[in-house]
């Protein structure tokens, strides 16, 4: 029969196995602090990761823990066991009837940041204390993870060196490496730091909202509330006591009075989605509330003042709709002091693999699929699709890939792009490429129109016979492929 030493070991090493896939040092840690108290049946467990970036890992939140045995830990460099049985540290003992323990057992943990971490695991009073065996364990168990936090930092440090060969930037949930979204940024950042109206342009799923939080979080206003409102969502009849709150008894079911949503913003900022769908009458109003400054509940005729700052984003043609007088001519140049226009992801290049992969790492984690990639396929066939509902669409195929992706793999098939593939495949992706499509396309030409005569062919293409025969042989082109 297995001792519960064997009995742990081989759990723990079944349990070390999903450590290797974690590539964030954070979330690795957390790991490590669940699967030691778990595999040791500690009562309570505290991780900590001191030096430029510290981190702190407790389960249950609050631990009292035993700084005579930390220091001892440290001072030994290795994992050692104490309870109540032992008559020596007088401090260590004192602690361990204070805190109503079994025993501790603490090591300490480096990483390549710092040395002076530990892991720190205890057992309640009443419970088996813990054993030499288990101190054995406790100790090979530290040693590896420390192997898996050092080479985590390495692959981040790895990929942040890649990133800046490639002109990767991330930046508060946005993920670029375009020059049109670099600038993009620089101008989000500046208008930031100013108390202007900003519109956000630009298609459906486009990330709006996403660049309106940007704002805001970089803003003097960044602690106060970020309010989001879709004002095409909104029924028409709803929308104003929305916006402005209303009054006990104003109309039938306002049974309290209720602050509206530029109340809730009040320092802060609120940010009118699709303002372009707004009923003319309510922009009357939305315009008295961005010159005066102040609101007036449904129902009250009380003027409350508010402080706010208003981006408004919209993927209709505003000009268009002034034109048609659908759109009020005064409180379009109210919010169009400084537009912002985000490029569809079609025009990103490159940018529409880095979100994939941003999106395959967020919703494999979140769906405890493990780890995924993309087959070079499927990365043309993201390259070659014209993206109509733009990063949303994106985000919304990714999900699906990784539902029915297998063995770690997304398939163009997987996120419904397999026949975009084929069209990509068949697409020449580099130099090389084009130029070789574009000689194969003048040379079948010249070749259909002299019934596959290499001499007359060479002639009209205005080269030597030996040249088009080398050519040919490279581009494995036969002549008898084109005689009538």
């Amino acid at each position: 029969m297995k001792t519960e030493s064997m009995l742990a070991t081989e759990k723990m090493l079944d349990v070390v196995k999903t450590l290797l896939d974690e590539e964030q040092p954070e979330n690795l840690f957390s790991k490590i602090l669940e699967v030691a108290k778990g595999v040791l049946h500690a009562d309570a467990a505290v991780l900590d990761i001191s030096g430029d970036n510290p981190l702190h890992f407790s389960n249950p939140e609050q631990v009292s823990i035993s700084i005579s045995a930390v220091k001892q830990a440290k001072s030994e460099k290795r994992a050692v066991v104490w309870n109540q049985l032992d008559d020596d540290g007088a401090d260590l003992s004192k602690s361990i009837v204070q805190n109503q323990l079994t025993s501790i057992m603490v090591s300490p943990f480096r990483t390549p940041d710092s040395e002076s971490g530990y892991l720190y695991l205890q057992r309640a009073a009443r419970e088996e204390p813990f054993t030499e065996e288990d101190s054995a364990l406790f100790d090979a168990f530290v040693e590896v993870c420390e192997k898996f936090a050092f080479a985590a930092y390495d692959r981040l440090r790895d990929k942040e060196s890649l990133d800046v060969l490639k002109n990767v930037v991330r930046k508060d949930g946005i993920v670029y490496s375009c020059k049109a979204m670099a600038e993009l940024v620089a101008l989000a950042e500046k208008l930031a730091l100013l108390p202007l109206p900003v519109i956000i342009r630009g298609e459906t799923g486009t990330g709006k909202e996403v660049f309106a939080r940007f704002i805001h979080n970089h803003s003097p206003r960044a602690d106060r509330p970020f309010i989001a409102v879709n004002c095409g969502a909104i029924p028409e009849h709803l929308i104003e006591s929305l916006l402005f709150g209303h009054a006990r008894g104003s109309f039938t079911g306002a049974i309290d009075t209720r602050k509206g949503f530029f109340e809730e913003a009040d320092g802060g900022t609120i940010f009118l989605d699709e303002i372009g769908e707004l009923p003319m009458n309510m922009q009357v109003k939305l315009l008295r509330v961005l010159q005066e400054k102040h609101i007036t509940r449904v129902g009250d005729n009380r003027e409350i003042p508010v402080n706010v700052r208003v981006i408004s984003a919209t993927h209709v043609d505003l000009e268009a709709a002034v034109r048609e007088k659908r759109f009020r001519e005064d409180l379009y140049f109210r919010i169009q002091v400084m537009p912002l226009s985000i490029p569809p992801l079609r025009e990103r290049g490159q940018d529409v693999v880095l979100l994939a992969e941003e999106f395959i790492k967020r919703y494999g984690a979140e769906y405890g699929r493990g780890k995924f990639k993309m087959s070079r396929n499927t990365e043309k066939a993201l390259l070659g699709y014209h993206w109509p509902g733009n990063v949303r669409e994106l985000e919304n195929r990714i999900q699906k890939g990784l539902v029915q992706a297998v063995h770690g793999v997304i398939q163009p098939k997987d996120i419904g792009l397999d026949d975009v593939q084929k069209e990509a495949k068949e697409s020449p992706r580099t130099l090389k490429e084009a130029r070789e499509a574009v000689e194969r396309e003048v040379i079948a030409r010249a070749l259909q129109d002299s019934n596959a005569n290499l001499t007359l062919a060479a002639t009209i293409l205005g080269i030597d016979r030996k040249v088009l025969r080398e050519v040919m042989e490279r581009l494995g082109m036969k002549k008898e492929d084109f005689k009538n």
